[in-house]
């Protein structure tokens, strides 16, 4: 049977409200759900990886770029120079190991930090003629 009545409309218009009440309610429980989640959370995440900022600077014969890499010793260190790009990259990690007395806990905390920053010259150059210099993590 046909629902052409204006009965028939009503009832189309009502079932559709309970769908969207229905999907509006299941969105607030999602919200509190993640609202739960993230408070329960650790309050600090950090992948330890980044990109580090990059300046380059065209002195005519040669190209000087700066990077600021804090913290990174020159041991650890790896530069990579082709004609078309320049390379550096460094990793490290180390294990913080503390015991919590009062509870019989160990604490074990794996620190991991590294980065790669592949820079994409603005022309060819010589890559046997590069140089480094580590000053101040710059």
């Amino acid at each position: 049977m046909p629902m052409e009545s204006v009965g028939a409309g009503l009832d189309v218009e009502a079932h559709l409200k309970k769908i969207l009440d229905s999907l509006t309610e299941m969105q607030r429980q999602i919200d509190r759900m993640f609202r739960e989640l993230w408070r329960e959370a650790p309050k600090e995440v950090s992948l330890g990886f980044y990109e580090p900022p990059v300046d380059i600077e065209d002195r005519g014969d040669e190209y000087v770029v700066y990077m600021d890499i804090p913290g990174f010793s020159k041991e650890e260190l790896k530069i990579k120079a082709t004609e078309d790009f320049l390379e550096v990259s460094a990793e490290r990690s180390e294990e913080k190991r503390r015991e919590l007395t009062s509870r019989n806990y160990v604490v074990r905390e794996r620190v991991y930090e590294g980065f790669r920053r592949r820079i994409m010259l603005p022309s060819k150059v010589r890559p046997e003629m590069a140089r480094a210099v580590l000053r101040n993590g710059v």
